[in-house]
């Protein structure tokens, strides 16, 4: 018995330091960890954990892949031996792994391509840029000329000699075919050339025009932009982009080379970003980050949200085959089951597409999200020479003559008709129509395909960017038995104040880019004029618009029970994910000038900090790995240039967007460090 007694006495004695220190609030795994001589320790900093308790600690120990101890510069000591390698971080900021719960990885590299880099171009500066991408390229007659990063929302203003995107890219080439990939992932441009290609219901080539718009092809009237004339003005949206003859895995899949793939990781890893959803994952794309996995090179963690090309899983009677489609996403998942950095958990569906519409041309083109409402059809004046464009008013959809012509729109098809109309009542008879966008698939495709990936385990990320997009997504997830996974909508772009309590009591998650919600008018004319009855530019940002109230409620839905996270949806708008952008507007939401968009739904730096943290872990289910930086989970940090917390709490938020990562660690080891 004393021998027992004098054991336990020099156990107590060996483990007294261990227990003091938890008696001062210092973080370990358990009395051996104290023992424990660490690899790395940084000391000196401000270590933000992200735990419950959003702490602040000064030191943080590493040993192989995992966080050892996180604490006091005192308490760190213990873990400090021989041959660790301690950093003095000298006060600066470590915050956890940065999680980007939606993104696009494999576009976030620029290739050798034609590529325009989402700077924007009038249609003049267009024709000579791509004149030089035929000629770099050696595109030959009857090749197809594939243009990255095309900006749709900022430039394009057309002139006197290029009215239209068509007659633009008619002056680079008739020859060849041209296509221009929207930096949004929703929007293309094409020639008459392109055009031509197009193929019916029947695959006959019929070509895009003026009679195959009125027949063929008249399913998509509201995603294939006219002239004056009724012909088409080059702009294809969403699923029309996919009538003319390119491969559909230009747009679904946009693969990259081999070797390209560890240039993603780079490019991740500068920015401090340790985990991310591929928030459409082609399922071809899987072999590509398996293979930078077993290269060793893969210096984040995986989800893959499974997107497929919908046409390959229909059944005879043109239906998709959602049983089929799901044991293909079975298949893809045990593909990777044992794989340490990827899993393929999720899948996508787009509930619709987006809410610019474009004031630049004339009739404009609506928006084609799914909105509760029609689409207001605005009057812009756009002036070619100047390149100013004013707003003079509104079309009345409910006056007696927009009642006449809607029911009569058969006889304005043809150009003499359209344009005497638009002679006697100064617009086209075509700005009568009534739209509220379009919804990618029917409603009952949304509940049994969202029922069906709940029941095989998969988290749903649904993209909803009109409010009524937003309704739909949630009265699927509302359909559903209770279930415990993280569903998610993705951008909530626009979301009516009932759908924002719903959304809460589901306690669904919520993946916003923030960045967006900056005020910016060469954007926001694109969307508020058709949404609200804005009267004249200067009354675009009036507090009382409904967009203003509730355009990206980030606030209002956390505060109703709904989870945040964050993603840039990279390399939409930009190939950079930018996650200091983000959090800034996220905290601002200010741009130009003084402009705030709703300052109500302002989130505070640590809200915003833990949607790309431990928020962004849940939404993909690994915050029992990461996501926070406490004892027994992976050692994913980045070490910042500047303390954001502090900037934000000391009104300096503006300069959060200059902050940069200095260093990068992913299970334990730096795989970033900027020189």
């Amino acid at each position: 018995m004393m021998n027992i007694n004098k054991n336990i006495t020099k156990s107590v004695l060996t483990l007294l330091p261990a227990l003091l220190t938890l008696g001062c609030g210092e973080k370990s795994a358990d009395s051996t960890a104290v023992a424990t001589v660490a690899d790395m320790v940084y000391t000196n900093g401000v270590i933000y954990t992200a735990d419950k308790d959003r702490s602040l600690m000064q030191s943080i120990a590493v040993k192989g892949e995992d966080i050892v101890f996180v604490g006091s510069d005192e308490g760190v000591k213990s873990f400090i031996g021989d041959n660790t390698q301690v950093t003095d971080l000298d006060g600066k900021l470590v915050l956890p792994g940065l999680h980007d719960s939606h993104i696009h990885p494999l576009g976030i590299v620029q290739l050798d391509t034609c590529d325009l880099d989402s700077e924007p171009h009038t249609l003049a500066e267009l024709v000579p840029t791509l004149k030089e991408c035929i000629s770099r390229y050696d595109i030959k007659k009857g090749e197809w000329l594939i243009v990255d990063q095309w900006a749709f929302t900022q430039g394009n203003e057309p002139s006197e000699e290029f009215p239209t995107l068509r007659s633009a890219l008619d002056a680079v080439s008739l020859d060849s075919p041209i296509f221009l990939k929207g930096n949004d992932g929703h929007h293309a441009a094409v020639n008459s050339a392109a055009l031509a290609t197009a193929k019916n219901a029947a695959g006959e080539v019929v070509g895009i025009n003026a009679d195959t718009l009125n027949s063929d092809f008249s399913d998509y009237a509201e995603l294939i932009g006219r002239d004056s004339e009724g012909k088409p003005d080059g702009s294809l949206n969403e699923t029309a982009r996919m009538l003319v003859d390119i491969d559909p895995g230009m747009l679904l899949g946009a693969l990259i080379p081999t070797e390209a793939m560890p240039l993603v990781a780079e490019k991740l890893a500068s920015y401090g970003i340790t985990s991310i959803q591929d928030a459409s994952a082609d399922l071809e794309s899987m072999p590509l980050y398996v293979g930078l996995q077993e290269s060793g090179q893969q210096t984040f963690r995986l989800t893959a949200a499974l997107y497929p090309h919908f046409n390959d899983f229909k059944n005879a009677e043109g239906q998709i085959d959602i049983e089929r489609l799901i044991t293909t996403f079975d298949e893809v998942r045990a593909s990777v089951a044992d794989n340490p950095l990827i899993k393929a958990d999720a899948a996508k569906i787009f509930i619709d597409g987006v809410i610019e519409g474009n004031p630049l041309v004339n009739p404009p083109t609506l928006p084609n999200a799914a909105h509760l409402h029609h689409f207001k059809q605005p009057l812009f004046n756009y002036d070619a020479t100047s390149q100013s464009l004013d707003l003079e008013g509104y079309v009345d959809l409910d006056s007696e003559l927009c009642q006449q012509v809607r029911a009569d729109m058969a006889s304005y098809k043809q150009a003499e008709a359209s344009q005497a109309f638009k002679q006697e009542h100064g617009f086209f008879p075509a700005q009568c129509t009534e739209s509220e966008g379009v919804l990618e698939h029917s409603e009952a495709f949304f509940r049994d395909y969202i029922a069906a990936l709940d029941a095989h385990d998969y988290t749903v990320h649904a993209h909803a960017i009109g409010d009524r997009a937003v309704r739909t997504a949630i009265d699927a997830f509302a359909a559903l038995p209770k279930s415990d996974r993280p569903h998610n909508i993705g951008h909530a772009q626009l979301v009516e104040p009932s759908d924002i309590q719903r959304a809460g009591e589901l306690g669904l998650f919520v993946t916003m880019t923030y960045a967006w919600v900056k005020p910016e008018v060469a954007y926001d004319v694109t969307v508020t004029p058709f949404i609200d009855q804005v009267n004249g530019m200067d009354d675009l940002y009036n507090p009382e618009h409904y967009t203003m109230q509730y355009s990206y409620p980030a606030k209002s839905m956390k505060a109703a029970g709904s989870v945040l996270a964050a993603g840039s949806d990279a390399p939409v708008d930009t190939r950079e994910p930018r996650p200091f952008v983000n959090i800034e507007q996220a905290v601002t939401r200010q741009g130009e000038g003084d402009v705030v968009w709703n300052a109500d739904e302002r989130l505070t730096i640590e809200e915003i900090l833990d949607a790309y943290t431990i928020h962004g872990a849940q939404a993909l289910r690994q915050e029992d790995l990461v996501g926070s930086l406490e004892v027994g989970k992976k050692a994913d940090f980045a070490v910042l240039s500047q303390n954001i917390i502090d900037l934000a709490n000391n009104g300096e938020a503006d300069k959060i967007d200059e902050t940069q990562v200095l260093t990068t660690v992913f299970n334990g080891k730096v795989v970033f460090e900027r020189q």
